[in-house]
């Protein structure tokens, strides 16, 4: 679930899935966002790397996309045991147990039920779960 704290209607996807990813407040990844990167606003994939790595958590893979692909596609070749943060086109999302999460949506639906099923993936990054914590 992403963080009760996110707050609504901001430009901060990435920062929700971030911190839902890693089980942190909003605030808290926020916080690390503006000391790491300088920023809070639109952040990058390397910005999201950056707080990613200091929060500890386990990068497996990491996909950059030439022909990229819709979430639509996306979703019927990646294995759901694994936790990820998909960038598509002015977007970015967690996935975790197969359900999408941003903060929108803040209890998880499935990615063919999201209104980003056309959106085209740029991006994803797998994380190693076993270091998830929950809120």
């Amino acid at each position: 679930m992403i963080p009760l704290d996110t707050p609504a209607g901001m430009n901060n996807c990435g920062i929700a899935a971030v911190a839902m990813l890693a089980g942190v407040s909003y605030r808290e990844a926020e916080h690390l966002f503006v000391t790491l990167c300088g920023k809070c606003e639109t952040t990058t994939v390397w910005d999201r790397l950056d707080v990613i790595d200091h929060l500890g958590l386990t990068v497996t893979r990491e996909m950059h996309y030439r022909s990229k692909p819709t979430l639509k596609t996306w979703v019927t070749h990646y294995p759901t045991q694994h936790d990820y943060l998909v960038s598509m086109t002015g977007h970015a999302v967690a996935v975790r147990n197969g359900l999408l999460y941003d903060q929108v949506y803040r209890c998880g639906i499935t990615p063919l039920q999201s209104p980003y099923t056309r959106k085209l993936i740029h991006s994803y990054v797998r994380l190693d779960n076993d270091h998830y914590k929950p809120p």
